[in-house]
Order: C-alpha cells, then structure tokens, then sequence
C-alpha cells in the first residue's frame, strides 16, 4: 500500500505512571480518600462553629469573646489535628488509622474545654470528635497487613 520510503510516523512512547508501592500499614486508594474527606469534614465542622460564634456572639475558649479575641494561632488550634491527619493522608503516611484515633481525642479535648460555655458548642465539638474517631476506626477496614507466610510466591 505505502512505497518504502513513506512510512508512517512511528507513534509516540507510551506514558508510565509510575506510584508508591503501597506497604503494610498503608491504606487502600479507596479508603485513604474515605479518610481525608472524613478529617475535611472535621475541620469544616470547626469552621462552621467559628462562623456561628461569631454571627451568635457566644464565644468557645479558643476564640474568645469578640471584644478580646484569642491570638490567631490559639484560635486555628482545633484544626491542627483534622487538617494534619488531611495531610498525612494525601501524603499516603502509614498507620492513618492509628494516628486518626489519636486525632479524635485531641479534637475531643478542645470539647472538653468547652463544656460550660455559655453557647454549648462542646456538643458539636464532641460530635465531630466521635466522627473522625468513628472514620479512623472504619479504616482499619482498608489497612493492609503483612501477607501470611503460606502465600509468599517461591
């Protein structure tokens, strides 16, 4: 059909994605990204609180009142644990779960803190603490372990 001489280009190499080899204590894909919408959504709960402290006037220990507001690092304290374990999981970090845990007392010693506030807002607080704890103990679902000895090849 084609003379020698007009051969067709030769196509272009194939793209190679190439990914982090998932180890032991890893989550899956699909459970990783369970996780970090469930931390989002923590940290999303705080901004909302923030936002009706303000609109209400009722303040919680971190922000303080609006006629003395807390400093700014006091006040972003509460989403140090949601928005960290959001990192650590885009980042594919190992034992997510384990860390979401230690994430979910933290978040509820904010609501601690809170309680007898004159807003009540340690119930939303303690509310989301138990939904990121409720997230990271689902995750042990899609954690992976070390295979048995039995199907190693060879």
């Amino acid at each position: 059909m084609y003379p020698a001489d007009r051969m067709l280009p030769e196509p272009p190499p194939a793209v190679v994605v190439t990914t982090r080899p998932l180890r032991a204590g890893n989550l899956t894909h699909n459970w990783t990204t369970a996780f970090w919408l469930g931390w989002m959504g923590v940290a999303a709960g705080f901004a909302a609180i923030w936002y009706s402290a303000r609109i209400t006037g009722m303040a919680t220990w971190w922000l303080g009142p609006e006629t003395a507001p807390r400093l700014v690092l006091v006040s972003l304290l509460p989403f140090v644990a949601p928005l960290g374990l959001t990192l650590m999981a885009l980042t594919h970090r190992r034992w997510l779960p384990w860390f979401g845990i230690l994430g979910a007392a933290i978040t509820a010693g904010v609501a601690v803190a809170d309680i007898g506030g004159p807003a009540r807002y340690f119930a939303i607080e303690f509310a989301l603490a138990a939904g990121g704890l409720l997230v990271s103990l689902a995750s042990f679902a899609g954690m992976l372990r070390d295979a048995p000895a039995d199907d190693l090849p060879g």
